[in-house]
């Protein structure tokens, strides 16, 4: 093996010199003797071609003895020849890393350098194919023939090919100045250079196409495929030389016409000067910057001061031109937008902020009495303190609208931004100013836009929150909500702590259980149930028909609804929580009557009277029997199960996200062969125990309701919740599904509007559960009057207004028993079960 470097050819640092008096290697020398064992030299950047004139300096080392060798006993004769793959400098080499076929060489002259470093000149003489290695260490030694080849120069394709060579040459001396000299020395001596095949080799070597390409070139002896090969060469050589000219005068001209723009401002900027017309963008900048700094000095902190006055050095020194000052500029702009130390007013009167409130909304009293009691604190504190309240209920509640009235009646500026669906931490915190079209957190953007420290900021859909790569803004929240640290907010966009403890953050949501625990524990809840009839009809006629109606053009002339129509639409129409479908509905009786109206300006036909309009239009009284034709069929009814109850059917209350709902439990028997019990409805896996355990306290105390302990083992019961598209789960249903699979082994139905709701334990007690309002709200909309509630809630049941408990007769029961006794199943005098023994 021999070392790569010892053979290091540096041909790059010398030009190229192509001899034009001695003929073509393989055929203007045939009396020069290419001798068959040669000294092989690696090439790692290029093959070498015959003609070409080689500066070589061969590092100390056996190479260099080696080629001293060859000048004293070879006559010079050396061997060049292309590595296959590019070798790193200082590493070994085997004759299986070069290929067979490269070029002889002649020592012309030599000279000892410093260091026993050999300076030599050869010249390329032609090509040589060796066979094999004589000798591998310590230099690689090869046995070959030289290859040669009789070329007929009056081929008309051979004298064709090279007139292209000789044009191609021409053209691409134009634009390549790196060979221009060369290109020039061989188009001069055209005529002198003997044989197409040494015109070949040239321009190939001219090229700075691949080594693999030359290579090719190298190895094909046939004349004409030859130039055809360097013609190709000569081609991509072209393109690559008009494409650098092309980009090259693309850089030429940009610079160009920046340098005029360039010019063109400063000579603007001097006319200004010199007429004092104004000053240029930068100074008129600083100068902005540094007044506003000026005047509000006094109310910002020492951080925010010195971080205004590091960037407006740092804006000084920048290029109005650069993109750092684009940066610093944007960054001034928001921190002298910012509202330091400018607070509103609070109202303070208690009895007119109250009065505002009810003048807003109906209801609501624990949302106002909270308002009125944070008012009384600031009152009392003297101060502008801020605080946290969570707005969590259904759909159509009012948390939205509420929050728009709480910041009115404070004299507080509003901003409202929704978290629903937010996954970016940056939102909440803002953006680093290293991203392109970074901006502030909105908070930061709240309090520029109120252009107070202290509004009213609404957290909408609090309860919707989402995370992804982004980062969790949940956690971001934490900060922001939390009062031992939101008065030091640290915005990553402003990167200076900003003040929110002043700020009255207002949430809202729908389902408090999707709220993060963490999160959750930083606010006050305030729960809103949904409306019973008694005020969606306070609301509807003092918010809702006033509204519709300024919103369609129309007056208390044109259209009234009587008591009795807003009471139908309720129950028959909008039987929902809140009242934004009975908002809907009103506004769909509106558009109607608002149509009917434009129409009689051009003598039309009522198309929903039904008659030709002979007399001017009249005020429409909408009443009850006035809704179908507006509305359509109604889409509430009293269910029928509730009014003629079947044995295996018990009306349960249940607690969604979306308010309390009805929802009856069916049971029936399908094979008296077997037993068991199916499921079905979408229940969750608590509902399921509920179902078990209700079975199993029925299968231990058959006999002491009527029915025999093993008829549970003979029957197979399937047992249905309603609405089987929608999941549920939770342990209130217990005592229904018991009273539900009683009554159908009684084949004794409940008693008429009877509804129900509790936890039954496997010894049959009944635990209380949550949401008492939701549930009640939701039984008087569906028209129970009467409803069993756990014992254990009766605290929950006295806290409610009385509006609510209207119109309902409520009985707390503690066991089973009681479930049964009320629901008609058993006697009321029949003997207590599950009693523990003595």
């Amino acid at each position: 093996m021999t070392d790569a470097k010892d053979a290091e050819i540096l041909p790059d640092d010398h030009p190229l010199h192509h001899a034009n008096d001695t003929g073509d290697a393989a055929v203007s020398r045939p009396d020069e003797h290419i001798p068959p064992v040669l000294i092989a030299l690696p090439l790692n950047q290029r093959p070498v071609f015959p003609t070409m004139m080689l500066p070589l300096v061969i590092p100390s080392g056996r190479l260099s003895d080696a080629v001293r060798h060859a000048i004293a006993h070879m006559d010079g004769y050396v061997g060049f020849f292309l590595t296959k793959t590019p070798l790193d400098n200082g590493a070994a080499y085997k004759v299986d890393d070069l290929y067979a076929f490269g070029c002889a060489a002649r020592v012309m002259k030599h000279q000892e350098v410093d260091g026993g470093n050999l300076q030599v000149f050869a010249q390329v003489v032609g090509r040589f194919r060796f066979e094999r290695a004589e000798q591998t260490d310590p230099v690689v030694i090869v046995r070959g023939a030289a290859v040669r080849i009789q070329v007929d120069a009056s081929n008309p394709q051979v004298r064709a090919c090279a007139m292209a060579i000789v044009t191609s040459l021409k053209d691409l001396v134009q634009h390549n100045p790196v060979f221009s000299d060369e290109i020039k020395l061989v188009l001069s001596n055209f005529n002198n250079i003997d044989g197409p095949g040494r015109l070949a080799d040239v321009a190939a070597s001219l090229t700075t196409a691949k080594r693999e390409e030359l290579q090719a070139v190298l190895e094909t002896v046939p004349i004409l495929p030859r130039m055809e090969k360097v013609l190709v060469l000569l081609a991509k050589e072209a393109q690559l030389t008009q494409l650098k000219a092309k980009i090259t005068h693309q850089i030429e001209e940009k610079v160009s016409e920046n340098q005029r723009k360039f010019f063109l401002n400063e000579q603007l900027k001097a006319i200004k000067e010199e007429l004092g017309v104004e000053t240029d963008e930068k100074a008129l900048d600083l100068k902005r910057f540094r007044e506003v700094l000026n005047t509000k000095g006094p109310v910002l902190t020492d951080e925010v001061k010195r971080v205004m006055d590091e960037e407006l050095r740092k804006l000084s020194l920048l290029d109005p031109a650069s993109s750092e000052y684009g940066v610093v500029r944007a960054r001034l702009e928001w921190l002298t937008d910012m509202p330091w130390g400018t607070y509103s007013d609070d109202n303070l009167d208690l009895a007119a902020l109250r009065t505002g409130l009810d003048k807003d909304h109906f209801g609501l009293d624990d949302v106002k009495d909270r308002i009125v009691e944070f008012c009384a604190v600031r009152r009392l504190k003297a101060d502008r303190g801020g605080g946290i309240i969570a707005l969590v209920g259904p759909p159509g509640t009012g948390k939205t609208s509420v929050g728009q009235s709480i910041a009115k009646n404070l004299g507080r500026k509003f901003f409202r931004f929704s978290l629903g669906g937010m996954r970016d931490e940056a939102e909440i915190k803002g953006h680093r100013r290293t991203y392109i079209g970074a901006l502030p957190g909105k908070l930061v953007q709240a309090l520029r836009r109120s252009g107070t420290m202290n509004p009213v900021i609404m957290l909408d859909e609090i309860d919707k929150l989402s995370h992804g790569v982004q980062g969790d803004p949940a956690s971001a929240l934490l900060e922001v909500l939390d009062p031992e640290q939101n008065k030091d907010f640290l915005d990553h966009y402003l990167d200076v702590r900003v003040d929110l403890s002043q700020v009255l953050f207002v949430c809202t949501g729908n389902d408090l259980n999707t709220i993060p625990e963490p999160l959750r524990d930083r606010m006050e809840i305030i729960r809103l149930a949904g409306y019973v009839e008694v005020e969606k009809q306070a609301i509807a006629k003092d918010h809702l028909v006033p509204k519709q109606k300024a919103a369609h053009g129309l007056t208390s002339a044109d259209i009234f609804f009587t008591k009795t129509a807003l009471s139908t639409l309720i129950r028959d129409y909008a039987r929902e929580a809140g009242v934004r479908h009975l908002e809907q509905l009103i506004a769909t009786v509106c558009r109607k009557v608002a149509t009917a109206k434009a129409r009689t300006l051009d003598g039309a036909t009522d198309q929903t009277a039904g008659k030709t309009l002979a007399e001017p239009f009249a005020r429409r009284s909408i009443g009850p029997s006035d809704l179908t034709a507006y509305l359509g069929k109604p889409l509430m009814r009293d269910d029928e199960l509730i009014n003629h109850p079947e044995p295996g059917v018990v009306t349960g209350l249940a607690w969604t996200s979306m308010g309390g709902a009805t929802l009856e439990v069916e049971a029936v028997c399908v094979a008296a062969d077997k037993g068991g019990l199916t499921l079905s409805g979408q229940l969750g896996d608590v509902m399921k125990e509920s179902a078990g355990l209700a079975r199993s306290y029925l299968m231990s105390h058959g006999d002491e309701f009527g029915i025999p302990a093993s008829w549970f083992e003979k029957h197979q019961i399937h047992l249905h919740v309603p609405a089987g598209a929608t999941p549920k789960d939770g342990p209130s249903a217990g005592i229904t599904m018991a009273t539900a699979l009683l009554s159908l082994a009684l084949k004794r139905p409940t008693k008429r509007r009877l509804g129900m709701t509790g936890e039954l334990t496997l010894t049959g007690r009944v635990y209380p559960i949550g949401g008492v309002r939701e549930k009640l709200v939701a039984a008087k909309r569906s028209g129970l009057t009467r409803v069993l509630l756990p014992k254990a809630n009766e605290r929950d049941y006295d806290e409610l207004p009385q509006l609510v408990r209207d119109g309902i007769e409520v009985t707390f029961v503690e066991h089973l028993d009681e479930v049964l006794r009320h629901s008609g199943l058993i006697a009321m005098d029949h003997p207590k079960t599950g009693k523990k023994p003595a």
